[in-house]
């Protein structure tokens, strides 16, 4: 049984996460991690029953029980804390939060190398998120332009979504281009024409019902193409999360990015 303890346990993420391992043969949820439902039952809050693990508001209030990963939806701000009580543990990490900075991920990055707790951190674990970002990548070799729009729920706390600025990353042959904006161009709104990064232009959506989208369209003379993804439901992400945890004790060090779980090359 890999034990595992959930940071961020009562978020919507967290519940559907915790829910998840509640389900899963091979996996015992020992802790929950949460501002919010303090002292309240983590099964019976995600609809199982009563499973004896009570929700609490820190790390250092799971006396006498180590886990062997760590999993980490929560918020950026809090992630470098469990990262900490992890590294002191010899503890795995995974983590799912979105928003974090280059220096936090270099910092992780050094410590799973000096210490026993592998790290592996993904901007989506939607294994068709990943695919969508790798279909992108290879469609940018052939097209002369594209830009990202993303759609998220309207409670994200952060924009663009980490997924979006990934695939930003990965358009090779569009961060190479000259003259991104052509001048004529005049925006008659401020950013209007939406955030420019890595030399795409990315557009942030944030409404009431929507879970995760992200469309990439690209376009060149006389065609354009679509490559979307949609996540309609947050179980979208367990598969993926889940590879990951039965594979990280295996994994030495820090990874980055589900498609290095997947054999798509």
């Amino acid at each position: 049984m890999i034990k595992i303890v959930v940071v961020g346990a009562s978020g919507k993420m967290g519940r559907t996460i915790c829910r998840g391992i509640l389900d899963e043969k091979d996996m015992e949820l020992v802790g929950a991690v949460s501002l919010q439902e303090v002292g309240r039952d983590i099964g019976e809050l995600v609809g199982f029953g009563l499973t004896g693990v009570e929700i609490v508001d820190s790390l250092d209030k799971l006396i006498n029980m180590t886990p062997q990963v760590l999993i980490d939806f929560s918020h950026h701000s809090a992630v470098d804390k469990s990262v900490a009580w992890a590294v002191e543990r010899g503890v795995h990490v995974i983590v799912g939060t979105t928003g974090l900075s280059q220096d936090q991920l270099r910092r992780y990055q050094e410590l799973s190398l000096s210490s026993q707790s592998n790290m592996f951190i993904a901007p989506n674990m939607a294994i068709g998120a990943v695919l969508m970002m790798k279909l992108s990548q290879l469609a940018s070799r052939y097209f002369e332009d594209c830009e990202i729009i993303e759609l998220h729920h309207d409670q994200k706390a952060d924009s663009p979504s980490g997924t979006a600025l990934h695939t930003a990353e990965l358009l090779q042959g569009i961060r190479e281009k000259e003259g991104r904006t052509a001048q004529h161009e005049v925006e008659k709104v401020t950013c209007s024409r939406g955030g420019l990064y890595h030399n795409v232009h990315i557009h942030s959506i944030r409404l009431p019902g929507l879970v995760a989208h992200q469309e990439v369209i690209f376009g060149t003379k006389g065609q354009t193409l679509i490559i979307r993804h949609d996540s309609t439901d947050r179980g979208c992400y367990l598969p993926g999360l889940f590879r990951a945890v039965r594979s990280i004790q295996n994994r030495r060090g820090f990874t980055y990015g589900l498609d290095k779980l997947l054999d798509i090359g």
